[in-house]
């Protein structure tokens, strides 16, 4: 990868700021040169983020090797998602990927953490409550940034019990890293009260969990595309109940979660694109630059990484039309930077 001196276009996305930055050497500054290209494009993004993705799993959830699982990332990199924070991977694949300046950004978690029959048995490893924190720091001393812990499957009962959830935090904070817990069935006032740092899918929560969350500045993840996915046609009808169910709260959920100021991050799951989340965003009742934000700066911030500001890696995405109008557009960058590197 070679340095590249480029302009960017001059409306700066997702609030709309009209102000010139450059790309040099990489890096994004308020310094003009006068070899630099005209970037393509009239609105720029900072890379997109996947916040919640699976990129050794297979569209059937087939457990992937390194070799795919990378494969997915180059596939992520040129929709212009920049940074993807992977939550879950059979044998914790993705722990193996190696550093590369040409993949996006990569924040992993390593595999599933739950006990026997509360997880999909066939890429799950079951973890007993007494061996709980110490596989958790086995995926962090392996390089996990994130621990992924299942705290409810196919019912309102918790996984493992507060006290130990607690712990288990408590535990990974210790050593550097955070925790995303699973829950579609619970409000999980449990979980947030436990200090976990984000909650993925959450379709179930109520009024007083999410205040909980935004006072302790718990994240959500919705997964909506995830949410919003056709079962196939063998799926149980209690299946498609609890499904419908999910949909209709999830409504009220995203609702009562933006009037309070949670971070709502987008993210995947195992189904559709970014742009489909953006999309499924704006559906479920958040403006477009709410959207956007969750795409792009609110989940940069919450994962520790800078968006479009001098000193900040040049990870940016052009596009010809307004994805604030349309959020379509965003299937179609006009020009991608990583680290001021054009890879499209």
């Amino acid at each position: 990868m070679t340095s590249e001196h480029w302009r960017l276009p001059g409306v700066l996305l997702p609030e709309g700021e009209q102000h010139d930055l450059w790309a040099i050497d990489g890096r994004l500054s308020a310094r003009a040169v006068d070899d630099a290209e005209p970037l393509p494009g009239r609105f720029a993004l900072p890379g997109l983020v996947d916040a919640h993705a699976h990129v050794a799993l297979g569209p059937s959830r087939q457990g992937l090797g390194v070799t795919a699982a990378t494969d997915a990332l180059r596939k992520l990199r040129e929709q212009g998602v920049l940074a993807v924070r992977d939550v879950g991977a059979p044998q914790s694949v993705t722990l193996q990927i190696a550093p590369d300046p040409s993949l996006p950004k990569l924040q992993v978690a390593g595999r599933w953490l739950a006990p026997a029959d509360r997880f999909y048995p066939s890429f799950h490893e079951p973890v007993a409550p007494d061996r709980l924190i110490e596989a958790a720091l086995t995926e962090v001393r392996g390089g996990a940034r994130w621990i992924k812990v299942i705290a409810d499957w196919s019912g309102p009962e918790l996984s493992y019990d507060r006290t130990l959830l607690a712990q288990l935090i408590e535990a990974v904070h210790a050593a550097g890293a955070r925790v995303a817990a699973h829950t579609a069935e619970t409000s999980v006032g449990d979980v947030v009260a436990a200090g976990v740092d984000s909650v993925e899918h959450g379709w179930m929560l109520d009024a007083a969990s999410i205040a909980e969350m935004a006072k302790r500045g718990t994240a959500l993840t919705p997964t909506l595309t995830a949410l919003g996915s056709t079962l196939p046609d063998e799926a149980p009808p209690e299946r498609r109940a609890r499904q419908g169910r999910w949909r209709d709260n999830g409504r009220m959920v995203l609702k009562e979660a933006t009037a309070r100021g949670v971070t709502i991050l987008a993210g995947t799951d195992t189904a559709g694109s970014i742009v489909d989340e953006v999309r499924h965003l704006i559906d479920f009742g958040l403006s477009p630059v709410e959207a956007l934000r969750a795409a792009t700066t609110a989940a940069r911030t919450f994962l520790g990484l800078p968006s479009l500001e001098a000193g900040a890696a040049a990870d940016v995405v052009t596009f010809e039309a307004d994805p604030r109008e349309d959020p379509s557009v965003l299937a179609s960058p006009a020009a991608i930077l990583l680290d001021g590197v054009r890879i499209a």
